[in-house]
């Protein structure tokens, strides 16, 4: 579907352009199919051509049927030519799937040090997780695995919603107790 925009109010224009796009709309696509096959990309770069033509429409009223049909063709040209010079300069900047190497695409992975030091943490964190009291496994897994907000571990609590934030707290430090292994979990537990 073709938009013609023209100034708002005028009515001459508006109707001329639609009688010179039923007149010219077949060179238009055929001038453009010439340059580039896409049916697709013929109709925008047709579109782009008739808002063009739009723009100088009361130019286009003075011509006469001759100058009138050039003048058509070298905007629709220049648009398709436009638009294939834009085209190259986006396929510059797209690497094919089938070329692209799998190591660009990954993330890469961290230092050796790096994973060793998190695989300790989470295995000491499996470890802790058993002696943990099971209310605070259920309030630690429902605030960071399943994220709920505080107003709901305040239901599932039956408390205040701003006494979730203390509960979250003692139950991180007695998991971080435990997996320190020092001992301090049941100073910890006594503090709760």
């Amino acid at each position: 579907m073709i938009v013609f925009k023209v100034p708002t109010g005028d009515t001459n224009g508006k109707t001329f352009m639609k009688d010179l796009y039923k007149t010219y709309s077949r060179l238009m696509y055929a001038t453009v199919l010439r340059m580039i096959p896409d049916c697709q990309d013929c109709e925008d770069i047709v579109q782009d051509a008739v808002e063009s033509l739009c723009k100088k429409v009361h130019t286009l009223m003075g011509l006469p049927a001759p100058a009138l049909t050039v003048y058509i063709v070298y905007t629709v040209k220049n648009r398709a030519r436009n638009f294939k010079r834009h085209q190259t300069v986006v396929e510059k900047h797209i690497v094919p799937m089938a070329n692209a190497s799998l190591e660009l695409l990954e993330s890469p992975d961290p230092p050796p040090e790096t994973k060793l030091e998190l695989e300790e943490r989470v295995n000491a964190l499996y470890k802790a997780w058993s002696q943990l009291p099971k209310q605070d496994r259920e309030l630690l897994y429902r605030k960071y695995v399943l994220r709920q907000d505080n107003e709901e571990l305040a239901e599932f609590l039956r408390c205040k919603p701003d006494s979730v934030r203390m509960r979250l707290t003692r139950a991180k430090r007695k998991a971080a107790a435990l997996m320190k292994g020092d001992g301090s979990h049941d100073r910890a537990r006594t503090l709760a």
